[in-house]
């Protein structure tokens, strides 16, 4: 049977739509984005809230902010949550004596695929000196952050150099 120049249009249409429609599904394995202003400083004594923009082709399983204070062998977390624009977490109040901290983003996506930022470091400054540091304003969520350890030889408390108060510190059992 001979098609006419009509039908092999038609399926020439179908085809491309077919192949538009595949293409997402194709780079459905891409690791997540994740955008984040570095911040320069920040104040002793307060908690620090950060949050970034983290978009993914699937959706985004965990996002996460890793510390620690400079010059530290292991890196601890404090989850993000999403608020409708991007993902935040606040971090526990580095103590005056802090010199900085060094932080850095990750997320992985429902497929694994894991993305994160370089690793930023924070200057710890009077607030006269820091111009706009990144303060924790929600009282509620600065008295109840939840600390991760990333190894088990960082024991069973919060690593030095930050303040505790208001701090649940979840040590690395295995």
């Amino acid at each position: 049977m001979i098609s006419s120049p009509a039908r092999r249009r038609r399926a020439g249409a179908a085809g491309a739509l077919m192949l538009a429609l595949a293409a997402p599904a194709a780079r459905a394995d891409e690791a997540p984005s994740v955008e984040h202003q570095q911040i320069p400083c920040t104040v002793p004594e307060k908690a620090m809230a950060l949050c970034a923009t983290i978009t993914d082709d699937g959706q985004v399983a965990k996002a996460r902010i890793y510390f620690r204070r400079s010059g530290d062998k292991f890196f601890s977390f404090v989850d993000m949550v999403f608020g409708g624009l991007s993902y935040c977490g606040t971090l526990p109040p580095p103590r005056e004596t802090m010199d900085a901290l060094e932080y850095y983003i990750q997320a992985i996506d429902d497929q694994y695929q894991a993305k994160r930022t370089s690793t930023f470091t924070v200057r710890i400054q009077p607030e006269a000196v820091c111009g706009f540091p990144p303060v924790e304003t929600n009282a509620a969520r600065a008295a109840s952050i939840t600390v991760h350890a990333t190894h088990k030889k960082q024991g069973k408390k919060l690593p030095g150099g930050f303040r505790a108060a208001g701090v649940t510190f979840v040590p690395l059992t295995k």
